[in-house]
């Protein structure tokens, strides 16, 4: 219940626990690149795929659910995207990769639409349907890890060119330059 009652006074107050909890990522930052951030986990996270794992129907029990978030909202121009499990326990927690695509199935590598890596992935595995399981518990450190720190940084329409110098969209498979800014 506290945990319940933490988060709904960082979603709906902004209040001062929400602002001084530990995040790694803040306005300081903003003009570091990640040679000067630890992002040496992010190598152990499972590559995007360059297609829509689900372009051609629901596959389930392939590592990749589909998210259930508002993803007009924090990926601006995508159609879809997917969240990585399960997670990998990295020095960040139990971190994951989200990977969004166009509307033709197309992984976005670049923009205001390309999938983020978490520190704290909110996926706990995949349903029948091919949505991603999400635990509450999870859910919240997911927010103070990862949502919270790109929303320190400015207008939803400049933060992702900050937040991307260090949490670049992974593009691993060297899938074809995808940009999407709306």
């Amino acid at each position: 219940m506290l945990i319940l009652t933490i988060l709904l006074l960082c979603i709906g107050f902004n209040n001062a626990y929400c602002q001084n909890s530990d995040v790694s990522y803040t306005k300081s930052d903003k003009n570091k690149t990640n040679e000067q951030v630890d992002v040496s986990w992010l190598m152990y996270l499972p590559a995007c795929p360059c297609i829509n794992p689900d372009l051609n129907g629901i596959k389930t029990n392939d590592g990749w659910a589909k998210d259930r978030g508002n993803i007009q909202k924090n990926h601006s121009g995508a159609t879809e995207c997917f969240r990585s499990y399960p997670y990998v326990k990295t020095s960040e927690g139990k971190s994951g990769q989200q990977c969004c695509y166009d509307e033709k199935g197309n992984l976005i590598t670049q923009g205001t639409g390309a999938g983020t890596l978490d520190k704290v992935s909110p996926c706990s595995g995949e349903k029948s349907n091919g949505n991603m399981k999400v635990k509450l518990s999870i859910l919240i450190g997911h927010f103070i890890n990862d949502v919270k720190p790109s929303k320190k940084l400015g207008e939803k329409s400049e933060r992702w060119k900050i937040y991307n110098k260090i949490w670049q969209p992974n593009n691993a498979n060297n899938c074809p330059e995808n940009i999407i800014s709306p």
